[in-house]
């Protein structure tokens, strides 16, 4: 009776450890669904994308641990493709996120070269503004010296003039004062011949002709009429 009694028992404990065996397998296929889920869940860029894939997981796990012994392989194969399906989309909606930021990152940097380049543009425009003005001014300086210089030579022009007038108003007036000399030792020397003097001392002084003339007449004795 021993035999069959330890037959038995051998088997139920052989069972018993298979059953536990199975459990345990059980047990760590929940776990280590659960274990990635976590991580995804808990991943700092990932955590806050997909909500709906998320919850779709988590409920999927919450599935497999209620589920019986023959749809457990059915769930976890659920579990792990739901998983993938949640992390592809938190991954996709990162990428996304990335590339608007990127997107928004290079707008603004479109806008700030925009920016740098209206200012450049300001900057070339006042600087082509400021090289017209100091033109305008160095033309304005040019033409102010050429006008000073134009007048300058006119004024030269006219002292020449006044010069070359006023040599020959000397000129004139020096041959008059010759002619005049000429006449008066002409003079002189007839006031001579008339007077029978030589004409020498008269013609030493010609401009004083005739006041010797007439001190010579005023010399000469009057005639005074005759007494009755």
């Amino acid at each position: 009776m021993s035999r069959p009694v330890n037959k038995c028992l051998v088997i139920a404990l052989a069972l018993s450890a298979g059953l536990a065996s199975v459990a345990q397998a059980r047990d760590d296929d929940y776990q280590r669904l659960l274990d990635r889920f976590n991580s995804l869940a808990t991943d700092p860029q990932l955590a806050n994308h997909a909500p709906i894939a998320m919850d779709r997981a988590r409920q999927a796990l919450a599935d497999l641990k209620e589920a019986k012994r023959k749809q457990r392989d059915t769930w976890i194969y659920v579990v792990e493709r739901r998983i993938d399906a949640a992390q592809a989309a938190a991954e996709a909606e990162l990428l996304e996120d990335q590339r608007s930021q990127l997107q928004r990152e290079n707008d603004r940097l479109q806008v700030a070269i925009a920016r740098r380049d209206a200012e450049l543009a300001r900057a070339d425009l006042e600087r082509a503004r400021l090289q017209a003005q100091i033109r305008a001014e160095e033309a304005e300086t040019a033409r102010r010296e050429a006008e000073a210089a134009r007048v300058e030579g006119e004024q030269a022009q006219e002292a020449a003039k006044a010069a070359q007038a006023e040599a020959s108003q000397a000129k004139k007036m020096a041959a008059a004062q010759a002619k005049a000399a000429a006449l008066a030792k002409k003079e002189a020397e007839l006031e001579a011949a008339l007077s029978g003097k030589p004409a020498a001392a008269t013609a030493a002084k010609p401009a004083s002709a005739k006041p010797a003339a007439a001190t010579k007449a005023a010399a000469k004795p009057k005639k005074t009429p005759a007494k009755p």
